[in-house]
Formats: structure tokens, C-alpha cells, sequence
């Protein structure tokens, strides 16, 4: 009991002399599976994670991925997912305060966090409104190297909603963001269905492990 102590009490002190930044990637996820697993459960359960994930793609996994990792429990998975969330919260409410467009930083850190850890390609779509705000959001996935852009539902929805913006984004999960032929032709064919009920495309952003690729930005829209 005292060497667990005291290991908890060395990553509390390292954790808060250095704001969390001197931690190993383990640590930090045993700190969190630690309100349901004692330590030395928590310890050996988050480093079979980082193994088999990564940091970064442990909060990508869909849930029966998690739970083929040995000791993985429901309460695990629970505050993974509540770990995933909180990351996709913070930048989501930093895009409702205000206008969307011209944020592109807080955009593509949202896309990272939400889609960009996917081992799965993704497809979201962003609905905004005349005041260039957040009115909903989307996702559809699809595999590993595909995911589908269902254009007449991403138009339907965004008549519901009375959004006049549509931002769509994808990740790559592999490989880097550059548009394939692909990306480029469903870019073109959404933001011309768009026009036809008087709603822009007014970006398509991918994203990978270290950049993002925007048709705006590279005048492609």
C-alpha cells in the first residue's frame, strides 16, 4: 500500500510542478482509469492501451476495439469515452461563440479532436447559420479508406436546420491530407447541389496525423 502511495504521489507532484506537461503517456491515461480500477490495475490496463493505440488513438477506437484489450471493462471504456468528449467539448464551444468563419485554427483543432483521431475514415459536416454560427453538426463513417458523402441527406438536413453554410471535413487516417481525385470530385458535386437550394460549401477541411488540407484556403472553392 505505501509503494502505491507513493507512486501516486510522485505523478500528483510531477503532474502539477510542470501543468501535467512531465507525465509519460501512460501516466496520464492510468490517472484517469484510475477512479475505477485501483493502481496497479490502472497502470498495467493503460499501458496494454498505449501498446496497442497510442495516446492519440486510444481516443479514436470504437468501443469493441477498447474492450479487445485485456482488462477493459465497461467503467474503462465509460471514462475513455468521458476523456474523448471532454477533448471534442472545449474547441466545440469556442466555434458557438461566435462566428465560425475566419476561426480556421479553432476549426481544424475541433476536426482533430472529433475526427481526426478516427482510425476509420469520417465525414463531418458543420451546419452553419446567417450569422456564420454553429447550428448542428454530422458524421457518417465509413472504413478504413472510404467514407461516404451522402449529398442528398447533408442538403435535407441543412434546409432543416436553415443553415446557409456548410463546412465538410474528412479525416485520412492514414497518409496526408492531400485531396485524392476522389475528395476533389464529391467537393465539387456537394457544392453544386448546395447552390441549388442557395446554400455555399463554404469549405472542405481534411485532416491528418500532422497537417490538414483546406479547398478554401488553396482557392479551390
Amino acid at each position: 500500500m505505501e509503494n502505491k502511495n507513493k507512486s501516486r504521489e510522485e505523478i500528483e507532484f510531477r503532474a502539477l510542478e510542470s501543468n501535467g506537461k512531465a507525465l509519460l503517456d501512460r501516466e496520464v491515461i492510468e490517472t484517469f482509469l484510475s477512479a475505477v480500477h485501483d493502481r496497479d490495475e490502472a497502470r498495467i490496463i493503460a499501458e496494454r492501451l498505449i501498446d496497442s493505440f497510442g495516446i492519440r488513438g486510444i481516443l479514436g477506437q470504437e468501443i469493441d476495439d477498447l474492450k479487445t484489450v485485456e482488462g477493459i471493462t465497461d467503467s474503462t471504456v465509460a471514462v475513455i469515452l468521458c476523456l474523448r468528449e471532454a477533448s471534442k467539448r472545449a474547441p466545440r464551444e469556442e466555434l458557438k461563440k461566435g462566428p465560425v468563419m475566419g476561426n480556421m485554427e479553432t476549426i481544424v483543432k475541433y476536426l482533430r479532436v472529433s475526427i481526426g483521431c478516427s482510425e476509420k475514415e469520417k465525414v463531418k459536416i458543420l451546419y452553419l447559420d446567417q450569422e456564420y454560427c454553429l447550428k448542428g453538426e454530422e458524421v457518417f463513417t465509413g472504413t478504413v479508406e472510404k467514407a461516404p458523402v451522402y449529398i442528398k441527406e447533408i442538403t435535407r438536413k441543412a434546409l432543416i436546420k436553415n443553415a446557409i453554410l456548410i463546412v465538410m471535413s474528412h479525416n485520412h487516417p492514414e497518409g496526408s491530407a492531400e485531396p485524392s481525385d476522389e475528395d476533389q470530385a464529391a467537393t465539387k458535386k456537394l457544392a453544386s447541389a448546395c447552390s441549388t437550394v442557395g446554400i455555399r460549401l463554404f469549405d472542405h477541411i481534411i485532416v491528418a496525423s500532422a497537417d490538414h488540407f483546406s479547398f478554401r484556403e488553396k482557392g479551390l472553392l
